[in-house]
């Protein structure tokens, strides 16, 4: 049996590691566009903090050791494009612009999500950053290993936005926070929210919540973040306003969207299409509370939801609960 998997980070990897473990005999190719696999994500605002660390000792297993040790068919530069679900093929081209067929009898999409970009002007700018992949925390740490960053400003203050936070003011960078929404994190009981904000000024950071960003600009060397009322200033700016799950692939294919339009799943990470299976931030889950479907791009969920399709692909019966 032929398992193709289309993605090669968090939920792909771990999915084919484990069936490739499970039943030595099945046939598993993975599919990835770019050149980092089975990476700790999660650890970039940790790394770019520490000058003396390279982006490197994040990955925690390299693409030649899936290849050679566990005898995974793993294709990096190989970008799939389309999903023929009646004869069961996947379709793409590698970075030369070769084209590529290759048939499954399983098909899992690991697809991931991408950082939303703010859709104004001047976030195509030099020195204007997302941080969502290794090759962008690459960017960023060469960024500032160049020297002149003195100030930067932050377009976000979520998880990454915060973790940036703290990365560039332990690098001696001056930090400047902004969003849209009055509120730092609406997502938590004010006194808590509160006692963040503190200690985020206590470290130096300014913090502009309110404020929605109307463009970026370059004045006299440096960024300018313009909102209505505001303006700031520095040599870098960060986008962290969140993430979309990477779902177009499946829904030209005419998979169902679900929430978020991540890719709908039952609970053992099957979409409308009983022989393809969607995990990680492409996906939706189910809530183990609400029972509703909900949408988590979390690094934890996409490991354990990738072991999961794997051991359906292998025969074992699976149903997981939930997320929380």
């Amino acid at each position: 049996m032929k398992f193709v998997v289309i993605g090669g980070d968090a939920a792909g990897m771990s999915a084919a590691s484990r069936a490739r473990r499970t039943n030595p005999d099945l046939e598993v190719v993975v599919f990835e566009q770019g050149f980092d696999v089975s990476y700790s994500a999660c650890g970039m605002p940790y790394n770019i903090a520490d000058p003396g660390r390279g982006m490197d000792k994040l990955v925690v297993r390299t693409a030649k050791v899936f290849i050679e040790k566990n005898k995974i068919n793993l294709l990096t530069g190989h970008r799939v494009m389309g999903i023929d679900r009646e004869n069961r093929v996947v379709t793409g081209e590698n970075l030369e612009g070769e084209s590529f067929v290759q048939p499954y009898d399983r098909l899992f999409i690991a697809t991931g999500g991408s950082p939303v970009i703010p859709d104004v002007p001047g976030m195509d700018l030099a020195g204007v950053f997302p941080l969502k992949s290794l090759e962008q925390g690459r960017a960023i740490k060469d960024f500032i290993g160049a020297g002149g960053v003195k100030q930067a400003v932050i377009v976000g203050m979520g998880y990454i936005g915060l973790e940036m936070a703290e990365a560039l003011t332990a690098r001696g960078i001056r930090v400047s926070m902004v969003k849209p929404r009055p509120v730092l994190l609406p997502w938590m009981r004010e006194e808590l929210s509160e006692v963040v904000a503190k200690e985020l000024e206590l470290q130096g950071v300014e913090i502009h919540p309110g404020h929605a960003v109307k463009k970026v600009r370059l004045e006299k060397g440096k960024l300018q973040v313009v909102c209505q009322a505001l303006v700031l200033e520095g040599e870098m700016v960060i986008t962290a306003v969140g993430v979309t799950p990477n779902s177009e692939l499946a829904g030209k294919a005419g998979l169902d969207l679900g929430i978020s339009d991540a890719i709908s799943v039952d609970h053992a990470l099957r979409t409308s299409d009983p022989r393809i299976y969607a995990a990680g931030d492409c996906s939706d889950a189910y809530h183990v509370v609400t029972g509703e479907k909900c949408w988590i791009p979390l690094a934890l969920r996409a490991n354990r939801a990738g072991w999961a399709v794997a051991d359906h692909v292998c025969g074992r019966g699976v149903h997981l609960k939930g997320v929380a």
